[in-house]
């Protein structure tokens, strides 16, 4: 049973409403709301939503006091760029290099590399023909 007081704090403490979880968890804002309100007992997702929380599924059932107590060590990555990454490894490889030539050119703060636009490649790395555009002297 999830102590919805200890839901309630850690909620508070981390500062992340209960969309915000529900996004991170993959579940719906309603199933965090029961759990908030204690009108749900449990929950399949209590081991990601404790994760999200940086505490451990045995301190929001009640089992320890420490909320620290064996709690995972915190993503490295906040829950948008884990989407990214998952998403990234389910595209082809050419579609992959385009959007990693996007992003190096958005992160370059304005100064595009030459990997992004080199004239000799189109934005999925396929060869173009030299012959067409650019000028013809």
């Amino acid at each position: 049973m999830i102590y919805s007081d200890r839901l309630r704090d850690v909620m508070g403490e981390r500062q992340i409403s209960q969309a915000e979880l529900a996004r991170r968890v993959g579940v719906s804002q309603q199933t965090i709301a029961k759990l908030f309100q204690g009108a749900s007992s449990g929950s399949r997702y209590l081991h990601r939503i404790a994760r999200e929380l940086g505490t451990t599924p045995a301190y929001l059932e009640g089992e320890v006091d420490d909320p620290n107590e064996d709690a995972p060590v915190p993503p490295a990555a906040d829950s948008e760029s884990r989407e990214m990454m998952e998403h990234f490894g389910h595209l082809a490889p050419a579609d992959r290099r385009a959007l990693l030539q996007i992003a190096r050119s958005m992160a370059g703060g304005g100064t595009p590399s030459d990997t992004v636009h080199a004239p000799s490649r189109g934005y999925r790395g396929e060869e173009k023909n030299p012959g067409l555009g650019g000028d013809q002297g």
